[in-house]
């Protein structure tokens, strides 16, 4: 599976204030990778299924295809790696 295959979800919050630098970052590399990404609050429902189902417990929180890769915003060197050769 490439780069451009992945699926990235960041699970953020109203109050999280570090959640926009890991939401640009992502956007960064979408645009580079061109994966699918999502932003998804944690106060929606579909947020609180991924919060529930990864027992995550602070945000910002980085799901690629369906596992928890991050807490807290990554370094663009370990999302890159996480892109390029999965979790």
């Amino acid at each position: 599976m490439g780069a451009k295959d992945r699926h990235v979800i960041l699970l953020v919050s109203q109050w999280c204030p570090t959640c926009p630098h890991a939401d640009a970052l992502w956007r960064k590399l979408q645009q580079e990778y061109g994966f699918k990404y999502d932003v998804l609050d944690i106060s929606t429902p579909e947020g609180r299924y991924w919060v529930t189902k990864l027992m995550i417990r602070s945000v910002p929180s980085s799901i690629v295809d369906g596992k928890l890769a991050f807490v807290g915003v990554p370094s663009e060197e370990e999302a890159r790696k996480v892109l390029e050769e999965g979790i």
